[in-house]
């Protein structure tokens, strides 16, 4: 269509230069020192034209040449960004699949055409992760950061949930509290802190870190919770098992009233204050809690707990039969007051019913002790054989 056009318009030109060298007899003369040119206006007007296009062209020729080695680069580095591009889909399309040693060389092929290297690099290390290639991950993350020094803190937050994901869990903790340093406040990095202060069980710095992401919305108020429990449950172990009983009852006395108020950490705080001795104030926090909410783990907590006065301690328990008649728990946790208050009748009863209502493990090993006690030992071995084999499943 543009030749069409341009051939009409040259038609026209010539036949409006015919026309005028038709009808014009003017002449143009031009003097130059010594020489004298006469010439025709049509055959001046038509010289004069073409001799603009030659010059046109020259000039445009010349600032092409001069252009010539910067159209060469942009040129060069449409081509280099094609590839990078093409290379770096066929790395995530592959590690989408799961394809990783093929995602992987396909991010190295990428990474010399790519106007930022360092991503296709940390693609890269994320592939060699896959594959356990943990020399080759290092690698990869020293060349992201020696691509862009600026992004120290992507490659950082890389490195640690690389290290994490491979059970590189020290190294993890000393990589985000470098990053810490560098660029303290950091979300990601306190996050990442939170889950390696819980892999490594550091309870209190759980706790001392969970203040600050709570200001943040990188967790639900739920979730947050839920941390918090996991912590003092583990703080809570950890006292039992080195048997310090004074730390385990202040942890306990430290712990905020609202999470207190968690049956599962009841559950622990009584649990390990079963492994010494004295557990009176345990049947009094028991007690308090099931008159709040009716759980089945506290009220097999409170068979096991001595209170300061068995006989109402047994009194209590039996007055919970109002509205738990049937409940096996309670049954058991009734059968194993009764044996401690030495009501043999009583005990058997409540375990003959427990079982009856339900079949448990820890109800018939309490029925083998009471039978033990009465003499019948060929009663006792059955229980304990029935006890074994419920628990086991076999």
């Amino acid at each position: 269509m543009k030749l069409l056009l341009l051939s009409l318009l040259a038609l026209l030109l010539a036949v409006l230069i015919g026309s005028l060298a038709g009808t014009d007899t003017g002449y143009v003369m031009m003097t130059i020192s010594d020489w004298t040119i006469q010439t025709t206006a049509t055959l001046f007007v038509i010289v004069l034209f073409l001799s603009f296009i030659l010059l046109y062209f020259c000039v445009r020729s010349l600032v092409r040449f001069v252009e010539l080695p910067q159209n060469m680069k942009i040129w060069r580095q449409h081509r280099h960004q094609r590839r990078a591009e093409k290379y770096l889909t066929q790395g995530l399309i592959n590690m989408t699949e799961g394809r990783w040693k093929q995602a992987e060389r396909d991010f190295c092929k990428a990474a010399p055409y790519s106007r930022a290297p360092y991503v296709n690099y940390l693609c890269a290390a994320r592939a060699a992760q896959e594959l356990h290639a943990v020399d080759r991950r290092d690698q990869y993350l020293r060349l992201a950061y020696d691509n862009n020094p600026d992004a120290s803190l992507a490659v950082g937050i890389t490195q640690a949930e690389l290290q994490l994901s491979e059970k590189q869990t020290e190294q993890a903790l000393a990589t985000l509290k470098h990053l810490e340093n560098k660029q303290p406040g950091q979300n990601q990095v306190k996050q990442l802190l939170l889950e390696t202060y819980t892999d490594l069980n550091d309870w209190q710095s759980v706790l001392s870190i969970i203040p600050s992401i709570e200001k943040t919305s990188l967790y639900p108020r739920e979730q947050i919770q839920a941390k918090q429990l996991e912590a003092y449950a583990g703080l809570l172990k950890e006292a039992s098992s080195r048997s310090d009983k004074q730390t385990l009852n202040s942890i306990w006395t430290n712990i905020p009233r609202k999470l207190k108020q968690h049956f599962y950490l009841l559950e622990v705080y009584v649990t390990e204050r079963l492994k010494f001795d004295d557990t009176s104030d345990c049947e009094v926090l028991l007690k308090v809690a099931l008159k709040r909410q009716w759980d089945h783990m506290l009220v097999r907590l409170y068979g096991l707990v001595i209170g300061s006065d068995q006989i109402k301690q047994q009194a209590t328990a039996e007055s919970w039969l109002n509205h738990h008649s049937r409940d096996a728990v309670l049954l058991l946790t009734l059968g194993r007051i009764c044996m401690r208050n030495e009501l043999w009748g009583k005990a058997r009863d409540y375990l003959k019913e427990s079982l009856d209502v339900q079949p448990n493990p820890e109800a018939y090993y309490e029925f083998a002790r009471l039978h033990e006690h009465e003499g019948n030992r060929d009663a006792a071995a059955e229980c304990y054989e029935k006890g074994l084999t419920l628990a086991t499943g076999m």
